[in-house]
């Protein structure tokens, strides 16, 4: 929880409080609080510098901050972010903080000013529709905010494989070959970075990679059987392997089978993920003999039996990645940092995040690829099964932008149409084709001819002869009754369910 000081070193107590009652009532995670603390401590701080005391906030002074800055350069969005935290903070302290610290009780600070009211508060609101239709109530000087949809670039697997160069093989930094410290804690970062672009785990995620979870998903997959019934059984993680070198060739050359003769490529392993949410994260055969051979035998292994033997007492955390001071998991900051570190040491452009970014379009490239494989064309039915997939592959509750994004990528290169307006219409003319009244006469001949005009059309020139004759078969009536189909009724909204992405609509 954020603890705010005055400048002589006392706590603040009514921002202590206000934290507090978010924690006690669950309005805001711990991790979300960051950016209202900074924002509620520039607020104090200006009230301050002017001899204001916090309780005697009112409209006027809320404006005359937005002014004061603006005059900084703070951007609208940015202040009217800072104003709605400031108006949440006084509306919720009477319930925070009942008494002041002179024993007075701390009063209502925000509501209604209607005319004839005796009683004036000194922050008022007014009620506003949201897009959903949802009245809430805000600050009466608020203004409103563009919401605009952040661009999200995705950093290409070349430059992935630079950042993760770099944290291997740093350039820029200290690292002697002789020197076993630096190579354990290289390869540590660069299993951070290996987890985080090939299984898709979040910076917060990778501190929590649990051993036991590993192993119990190797185990699920008969990866460990050649240990023997009794071994496997009596075993809690795989690092016990670590000094039993014919076990760990045993497994690995389960590992190798599992992909040769199974043909599998993937280990569903358990991952808490944001908001304590369960899900499968799939480690790559590679990814799995990477962190045992690199991280798990290795450089953790060494640094375990250099603990023990200056504390015989000391126990490690069930976690693949420990700290080289503490000897305890790593916070999320301190991986957000060292992969920040590494991209920008590997001159690239983005931080951890754009790690999972990058294995987000890679899986909604194979999401996509397997589905074309098994259906055999693209409709907006297909697109609803891999938009969901991806959500899961994601840990995503739900299908939001973030996901149709990345799906839309994996189109966009598979199909070699950029826009999606081209690729909403031909989706439709296959639409039309599945759901046809007449699609059991769809047998392989006629799928010929429809996929060899598509190629027609799509590839020769307008004044060519066959695009030509093409054109006036399907305008003659007497040969197509129907007519040419026109866009409108191609592309207008299907009977069928709708897309995952529109089943919020009313």
């Amino acid at each position: 929880m954020p603890i705010i000081r005055w400048p002589n070193g006392t706590l603040c107590e009514p921002l202590v409080f206000f934290f507090g009652h978010l924690c006690r009532k669950n309005f805001e995670g711990i991790k979300s609080m960051e950016p209202r603390a900074y924002s509620l401590r520039e607020w104090f701080a200006y009230l301050g510098e002017r001899g204001i005391p916090w309780n005697e906030a009112d409209d006027l002074k809320m404006h005359q901050w937005r002014e004061h800055e603006r005059k900084k350069g703070v951007s609208h969005e940015q202040i009217e972010a800072k104003l709605k935290r400031v108006f949440h903070f006084y509306r919720h302290i009477p319930d925070a903080m009942v008494c002041q610290p002179d024993g007075t009780l701390t009063p209502e600070f925000v509501g209604e000013n209607r005319r004839g009211q005796p009683t004036k508060f000194p922050i008022s609101t007014k009620e506003v529709k949201t897009k959903t239709g949802k009245w809430v109530t805000v600050w009466s000087g608020s203004k409103s905010v563009k919401q605009m949809k952040p661009k999200l670039k995705v950093v290409v697997n070349a430059d992935c494989a630079l950042v993760l160069s770099e944290l291997r093989s740093p350039s820029n930094r200290k690292k002697d070959i002789h020197d076993i410290d630096s190579i354990i804690k290289c390869e540590r970062d660069w299993g951070m970075g290996r987890v985080m672009v090939g299984a898709g785990l979040r910076a917060h995620e990778v501190p929590a990679l649990s051993l036991r979870d590993l192993t119990k998903a190797m185990k699920d997959e008969q990866l460990l059987r050649g240990l023997g019934q009794q071994r496997i059984a009596n075993m809690e993680s795989v690092a016990e392997l670590a000094d039993d070198p014919e076990a760990q060739k045993i497994v690995l050359k389960a590992l190798k089978h599992f992909t040769d003769k199974k043909n599998r490529l993937y280990v569903g392993v358990r991952i808490l993920g944001k908001g304590s949410k369960e899900r499968q994260a799939g480690f790559t055969v590679d990814l799995l003999y990477d962190l045992l051979t690199v991280v798990i035998w290795g450089g953790r292994n060494i640094l375990i039996k250099r603990w023990q033997a200056a504390d015989p007492a000391y126990i490690p955390e069930d976690t693949l990645f420990l700290s080289f001071k503490t000897g305890e998991p790593l916070t999320e900051s301190t991986v957000s940092d060292i992969m920040l570190q590494a991209f920008k040491d590997a001159n690239v452009s983005g931080s951890g995040h754009d790690l999972r970014k990058n294995y987000a379009t890679n899986i909604a490239a194979k999401i996509l690829r397997r589905n074309l494989e098994t259906f055999g064309y693209f409709t907006h039915a297909v697109l609803n099964t891999v938009l969901s997939e991806v959500a899961d592959a994601l840990g995503h509750s739900s299908v939001n932008t973030t996901t149709q994004h990345y799906t839309n990528l994996a189109i966009a290169a598979a199909s070699g149409l950029d826009h999606k307006r081209q690729r909403d219409k031909v989706m439709a003319v296959c639409d039309m084709l599945v759901e046809s009244d007449r699609k059991d006469m769809l047998d392989d001949e006629r799928i010929r001819l429809c996929a060899s005009a598509f190629k027609v059309f799509s590839e020769m020139p307008k004044d060519s002869m066959l695009y030509e004759l093409l054109t006036d078969a399907m305008a003659d009536p007497q040969l197509n009754p129907a007519g040419i189909i026109k866009m409108s009724e191609v592309t207008r909204r299907p009977p069928f369910p709708r897309l995952v992405v529109d089943n919020t609509r009313k």
